[in-house]
Formats: C-alpha cells, structure tokens, sequence
C-alpha cells in the first residue's frame, strides 16, 4: 500500500538526521510518497550534503522553526499547515521536541491527530543543560500535548518507560528502537600483539557529551609511568572553539574534525575500546555503530546508554567518574576480554539495531493507524496497534 508521508523536523543534524534519513530512504525506495519539513540550524548540513544523504526522490521543504517560544511560532505553525493541507498526507511523523510542539497544535486544528507519530530522539526535559524551572516547564508542555492527541514512538526501553511514567499513562506509547545500516559495518580485525591501545568515542563536542570525562581519562593516562605511549584517545568529531577550547585537552586527545562516514567506520574499526560519558542520551547512533562494529564500550548509566550496553556482557555502565576510570583501565589491560565483550556486542548489535528491523516496524505502525480509519476519539488505544508497546 502506498503511503504520503510527512517527516517534520525542527533539528536536521546528529542522530535525527541519521534515523529520519535511514527511514525515509527506504520508505521511498519502497514506493512511499516522502516529503520532510526541517529548519535550517547550526548543525544542519550543507544542500550539498544534504542532497547526498537524502534519495533523489525525497522533496524537502524548509520552514524556520526557532527553539525558543515567540510569535514566530504562530507563523511556523501557518506554513505548517499550509503544507499538511498541500500534501495530504496520510501519516505525519513529527521528530524533536519543537516541532513536535508546532505539529501536534496543527494536527489537533485539522482533526489528524489519530495519524500523527511523535519520536522525541531525547525529551527535553531530560536535559541537563537548562535551568530546573525549564525542564519542569518542558515536561508541562510535553503533558499538554500529549493530552489534546497524537501517538509518541520513543527509540528505547529507558525512553518508553520515562514517557509512561512522567506522562501518567501507557496510552498512546510505543516503541521502536533506533538503528544503523548494519551493511557497511564490517566486523574490526584485532591485531596481534597490538602495542597501542586505541580509545575513542564520536560526536560533536558539546555539553551533552560531557568531553571532559574523555579528557581526564586521557590527562590520567598520560601521568601514569609510561602508559601515555600505550594508550591513545581520539575524539571523531568536532564542535564550535569555545566548547572545544574549554572542555578537550588537545595535548592527549586527538580531535579528527568531522570525517565521511566510511572513513568513520574505518577508523572507528581500527580502535580498541570506545567511551560514551554522556551526561543524557536518546538512544545514541555513535554508540550502536560502535557496537555494531565490535567495539567493547563504556557508558554513563544513563537513558540511552543503558538500553545500548549490555553491563558485563557488551562493554560496561559507569555510575561515576571513578568507576568510568576504573572500567577503561579493566578493559585497557585485559585484552581477551575485550574480545569476548567486543564479539559479544557486534553479535547482540546485528540482531537488534538492523534497517530492515526499524523499517518494517514503522511499516506496521503507519498501516495501522491508516487502516484505524475513524476519529481518534473512536479509533483504538495505539498499545492496541502496538501489542506491548514494542516492535520488532
């Protein structure tokens, strides 16, 4: 069946970027009707770039959707609904918070919200970033929208469970975890009697990320006796100067800059051990392609990164900065357990983050929620179209 499809977006960059390519990609290849709504931000790509990424087949519109609230936003929400009602779509699928915000006032005004999906790819409030008096005022905003309509698809078990417990019900909750194009990742060979031990971790240097959890191990590493010619930290990445200035130690961290993704994955292949010490996640894509590729990690127990690793198993949660320390140095001088944990994670990371498993799990929803065919208020509860809330 072929389905008009909206994706809305007011961040086109990082992780959203990816999921939002990676299922509009193969929603077109498969005959689907595919138009995407972004801004235009910072970490947006190029045209170029973006012309790219995205299938030929892809019509791409442009509407400014500012983060802060303002009058601006009455305009936003115009266009937008001058472009639902233009494309006729049959399934809206809204991603990050603001235009979440914008598509879901829209929605209701049209009577659509039976159709509308919001993925948060992180909510908001989880931010660490922002005043408490904000995140509160997030988390109300996010309670008010969800009540007037719409369905939420959270992309992790951590995410699902934040959404159900803070929105005060399951109702209307699904799930369907993020994935890569497991494809192109190739398991990494280790190399005999390897004298360098490799650490790295990837994404753009920003507060999020916590950098300086990735600089003091570095900084540690190089005041231990003789190990500063033993182990080698590289961030595949880069951020704004003042992020960078302030938070990497580029004396023992090797910042790459950003680099194409098959040289990412190259490069990601040839490390030993990749650190993930973010502060909050979604369910990061850095992370899973490291897995992916058979990489040990180590992660902050946090949302995201705990829906990811698998403790003891495919790498190691860390409560703190101590305990981040500590299990870099266990898989540091223990390489056979690298090993077990690094094949332990490209197996789990194959059968769970696969394209074809996030396609056909959306594939279900949409068709679902087209064939519910009557007003929300009469239409069945989504855990109804979505038994337990999760796909697979």
């Amino acid at each position: 069946m072929r389905q008009t499809i909206l994706h809305v977006t007011e961040a086109l960059g990082g992780g959203v970027l990816y999921c939002i390519a990676l299922l509009a990609n193969r929603q077109v290849s498969a005959g689907d009707d595919v138009t995407i709504v972004h801004s235009i931000r910072v970490d947006t790509p190029s045209e170029a770039e973006l012309d790219r990424i995205f299938d030929k087949r892809i019509r791409r519109r442009v509407i400014d959707m500012k983060t802060s609230v303002g009058l601006h936003d009455a305009v936003s929400i115009v266009r937008l609904f001058q472009e639902i009602l233009k494309g006729r779509p049959d399934v809206i699928h809204l991603h990050s918070s603001k235009a979440a915000a914008l598509g879901r006032v829209v929605a209701r005004v049209m009577g659509l919200c039976d159709r509308t999906i919001y993925s948060p790819h992180g909510f908001s409030f989880l931010k660490q970033d922002i005043p408490r008096r904000t995140a509160k005022f997030y988390l109300l905003v996010e309670r008010l929208l969800h009540a007037i309509g719409g369905n939420i698809v959270t992309c992790s078990r951590s995410e699902r469970q934040y959404a159900s417990r803070l929105l005060g019900h399951t109702r209307r909750i699904g799930m369907v975890e993020n994935a890569v194009d497991t494809a192109g990742l190739v398991a990494r060979k280790v190399a005999a009697n390897k004298q360098i031990t490799t650490i790295c971790t990837s994404g753009r240097v920003t507060y999020q990320k916590a950098p300086w959890r990735f600089s003091k191990l570095a900084q540690s590493a190089a005041r231990e006796s003789g190990v500063d010619a033993q182990r080698k930290f590289i961030w595949f990445g880069d951020g704004d100067a003042d992020s960078v200035n302030t938070w990497v130690d580029r004396g023992v961290v090797e910042l790459t800059g950003w680099v194409k993704t098959e040289e990412l994955h190259h490069r990601l292949a040839a490390c030993d051990l990749f650190v993930i010490p973010s502060l909050w996640e979604g369910m990061p894509i850095a992370l899973i392609e490291a897995q992916a590729l058979g990489l040990p990690a180590i992660g902050s127990r946090v949302v995201g990164n705990r829906d990811v690793i698998q403790h003891g198993v495919t790498g190691f949660l860390a409560n703190s900065d101590d305990e981040l320390a500590a299990y870099v140095k266990r898989l540091v001088n223990d390489p056979p357990l690298r090993a077990r944990m690094g094949s332990a994670a490209r197996e789990k990371a194959l059968e769970r983050f696969s394209s074809d498993r996030l396609f056909r799990s959306y594939v279900r929803i949409y068709r679902n929620l087209i064939s519910a065919g009557v007003p929300e208020t009469q239409a069945p509860a989504f855990s109804n179209l979505v038994p337990g809330g999760r796909l697979k």
